[in-house]
């Protein structure tokens, strides 16, 4: 390789795969495509075994002059016209391509990649009658976010329309959502996964194939010489879920398009729940509206509350609303289905333009306790307090400073103390002696994402006399969003019969940050003997 001063003259795009074989594909295919306007590049360090792929990085030894890491660009939406542009302008310079490229823009008509990918016809046969249903189970049964599962009764209703005969495909273990379809498709033909190869190939045969919530489904069917293939705007298909990702390809005449209701991913068991609440509320919508979906929506403009700093954010931090976007949108369907329709922004944009005005709530709310008697006092205050372990971001030198600061008084601080992600991040206070606690106040942090509030939770709160022994005295559910001081949600337990307590500890069950800003404990002290108190 020609040499100038120690850097290498040479235009090269350095693969880094992400994910698994179907997301592999379609980060080459974009690639290739992106190669294809930089003069005299090469890609190399892919590795794609199942069509005998193997391009080995020989970069490690270069020298380059310009770099260009995209490892820290929008993973899924990088600024293709800019990486080409500063690409050639240099004669020296390597591309790290760790980015997803899923969309459109980055993919070439199906046909140009069969040499690439060549098709083997698969020992198992879908005749022209058959309706291929590739289903995804797996690990997204217990609730992976950008990956809901599909109403059993979407397949019936496409069975019903076409008069196609099912036949199952992929991920069929033993599972309730498993059951439920072979009990609903009794005659239907069933084929377990054969491996992914085998399944690609299989799915790929089919003329007629309805997608799951899945890449590995989307490329094989896009690859297909299928006639019609059914897809559901669910999940990240959803323009509204994920805007960042746009695997619709409204150019393409085999494609029918099923808008649903905004949803998210949960366990198998509330899916299965929800299913049941969103039954008829999907509808078939032309090519167009998908086009106008996912390059014009959202119609209405986000509210100016909603602002951070005059910058458009999908967080609450204009707002301070203490907000549970996957819980909202599965509670109230009308508003997950104007999301969907595009009038919308995000859950958080309904609420704040119509939601409250009907009366919505933002957040889950807790099970009802008796009203806090005001004249309590708060025995948490300045009382000792410690934690599990510091972070960077604690406000304290030590783990008894940066505990306190949850009880100064002052639930409107923005940030009490910080743990460091470790499993079960704890924090406890010593009231001092045997209480009597009749109610407990916590409060998040505000003007936070969403998502950073989203780590309290669940959350637990026990009590002990001596510091060793615990007991619950409540506990959250997964998801279950509080709020802070301005967002008016804190969380909240009361009793009308006393806890009897000294030490009261808050911690949260797996591995996370446990960071609050105040701690409040209502309840009378016992007096001690001998003192007068």
């Amino acid at each position: 390789m020609m040499q100038d001063n120690y850097f290498t003259r040479r235009r090269v795009i350095v693969m880094r795969h992400r994910g698994n074989l179907a997301n592999k594909m379609i980060q080459y295919m974009g690639a290739l495509t992106i190669c294809k306007r930089i003069a005299n590049c090469s890609i190399v360090n892919v590795s794609i075994p199942e069509w005998d792929i193997e391009i080995p990085d020989n970069t490690q030894n270069e020298r380059f002059f310009d770099n260009i890491d995209l490892w820290s660009w929008d993973a899924f939406r990088p600024h293709i016209n800019e990486i080409c542009l500063l690409a050639n302008r240099s004669e020296s310079v390597r591309v790290m391509m760790a980015d997803h490229l899923q969309r459109m823009e980055f993919l070439e008509p199906p046909h140009v990649y069969q040499p690439l990918f060549p098709y083997s016809p698969p020992s198992r046969k879908i005749g022209e009658s058959d309706l291929l249903i590739n289903v995804r189970t797996a690990e997204i049964l217990q609730g992976v976010a950008h990956y809901p599962l599909l109403p059993i009764e979407f397949y019936e209703g496409v069975v019903a329309s076409t008069g196609l005969n099912p036949v199952f495909v992929g991920q069929l273990g033993d599972s309730e959502y498993v059951r439920q379809l072979k009990s609903r498709f009794p005659k239907a033909v069933f084929h377990d996964s054969q491996g992914a190869r085998a399944d690609f190939d299989l799915i790929r045969s089919a003329k007629n194939i309805v997608v799951a919530v899945s890449t590995f489904s989307w490329l094989a069917a896009w690859l297909s010489q299928a006639q019609t293939i059914f897809l559901p705007l669910s999940g990240f298909y959803n323009p509204a879920h994920h805007r960042e990702i746009d695997l619709l390809p409204v150019d393409d005449m085999r494609y029918r398009y099923f808008l649903f209701p905004l949803n998210y991913g949960l366990p198998e068991e509330q899916s299965l729940e929800y299913h049941q609440r969103i039954s008829g509320r999907w509808k078939e919508i032309s090519r167009n509206q998908v086009a106008l979906l996912k390059t014009a929506a959202p119609f209405l403009r986000v509210p100016r509350e909603n602002y951070d700093n005059g910058l458009p954010t999908r967080t609450a931090q204009g707002s301070a609303v203490a907000f549970d976007s996957v819980w909202y949108a599965h509670r109230y369907i009308d508003a997950a289905m104007e999301i969907s329709e595009g009038w919308f922004e995000d859950p958080l944009h309904h609420y704040l333009e119509v939601g409250r005005l009907r009366g919505y709530q933002p957040v889950r709310q807790f099970d009802g306790h008796p009203p806090m008697d005001l004249s309590l006092p708060n025995l948490a205050l300045n009382k000792p307090a410690t934690q599990s372990s510091l972070s960077r971001w604690s406000l304290g030198s030590t783990l008894e400073e940066d505990a306190g600061n949850a009880v100064n008084g002052d639930p409107a601080k923005a940030l009490g103390f910080h743990t460091e992600n470790t499993e079960n991040p704890w924090w406890m206070v010593d009231l001092g002696k045997l209480s009597q606690v009749f109610a407990i106040r916590v409060f998040n942090r505000d003007r936070i994402p969403e998502l950073v509030q989203q780590r309290a939770s669940p959350i637990v709160v026990e009590a002990s006399d001596d510091g060793e022994f615990w007991r619950p005295i409540l506990s959250t559910d997964p998801g279950q969003i509080f709020g802070g001081y301005s967002a008016g949600k804190p969380l909240v337990w009361s009793s009308g019969i006393p806890v009897e307590t000294r030490y009261v500890r808050i911690s949260i069950p797996r591995k996370e940050y446990l960071h609050l800003s105040e701690v409040e404990i209502y309840g009378l002290q016992q007096p001690t003997v001998g003192t007068g108190e």
